[in-house]
């Protein structure tokens, strides 16, 4: 039996479990008491997966290779917080304030790794993800999610709920210029507020899920390379923005309400989700499920 460390109040704390192999790092933070967690991720060129894990450990994670094992802090308190930080930013902390091609061009610049995350915190989590480049697979399926804000420059991004969120996701924002996003079965994040700011990037989003009792608006900010939505019929469905852009949510199941377009029995709807495009669209391709 899994013997519970002592609880931590106010003092931060690394608690790394380390192989002797230089080819894959493990680390491991025991689980510990919360009230709720604050996840804050950065990572450089690294390729990461970050799913619900062993609950026996607040964090399990696998580096590969091990070359510069990312710092991983714990300050336990009621509200506590986990840090999971690139190495090269922790030991040089003028990069942050400098573009992704001033670090290219930086002597020792940073190095991919592989990430492999598993989390499993005790009660309802805000995670503040920073990411750049490389690829970042977030699958959030069983975890209480409160808040999600996510930063992914020039990132292949994959963000899924493969079933619905245990609690109401407050807020979700995620600005990924410049690369490709991915978010699935987004009816299950139970979320108040989603909002997408996407130039440049190519992206399929799956307004899809299982119905809960209340509204999501999505919001759609900037112009991406193209985007794929995939629309439930199950919901009640209203869509606003620039006319060209609107046009392409024309269905049976649709009509116009002034300058939007309104699916039928909208207003009695258990579920209802409201899609706002900030700008002109020209590639976007919709389908309905």
């Amino acid at each position: 039996m899994f013997a519970r460390a002592p609880s931590i109040a106010t003092v931060a704390t690394l608690l790394v479990l380390a192989s002797a192999s230089r080819v894959t790092a493990d680390i491991a933070v025991p689980s510990q008491p919360h009230a709720s967690l604050n996840l804050e991720l950065q990572s450089l060129r690294d390729n990461i997966t970050l799913y619900k894990g062993d609950p026996q450990h607040l964090l399990l994670m696998k580096v590969r290779p091990d070359r510069f094992r990312p710092r991983v802090t714990y300050t336990g308190q009621s509200d506590a917080v986990l840090q999971i930080r690139d190495l090269y930013l922790f030991e040089n902390p003028q990069a942050s304030s400098q573009t992704a091609a001033e670090r290219d061009e930086a002597k020792d610049g940073p190095l991919a790794e592989t990430w492999e995350i598993e989390l499993c915190p005790s009660g309802p989590t805000k995670f503040s993800l920073q990411c750049e480049r490389g690829e970042g697979v977030f699958d959030f399926t069983d975890l209480e999610v409160q808040s999600v804000h996510i930063q992914a420059d020039g990132t292949r991004l994959d963000v899924d709920f493969s079933d619905q969120n245990p609690i109401v996701l407050e807020d979700f924002t995620a600005h990924v210029p410049t690369g490709s996003f991915r978010f699935q079965h987004m009816i299950n994040a139970r979320a108040k507020e989603i909002t997408l700011y996407v130039p440049g990037s190519t992206c399929q989003f799956e307004v899809t899920g299982k119905e809960f009792e209340g509204e999501s608006a999505i919001n759609l900010q900037g112009e991406p390379a193209e985007m794929v939505l995939v629309v439930s019929r199950k919901v009640g469905v209203r869509v606003t923005g620039p006319a060209a852009t609107t046009a392409h949510f024309e269905a049976p199941h649709m009509t116009h309400a002034g300058e939007d377009w309104v699916s039928q029995g909208y207003d009695v709807a258990k579920c209802r989700v409201r899609i706002t495009f900030a700008a002109e669209v020209p590639k976007l391709h919709v389908t309905w499920k």
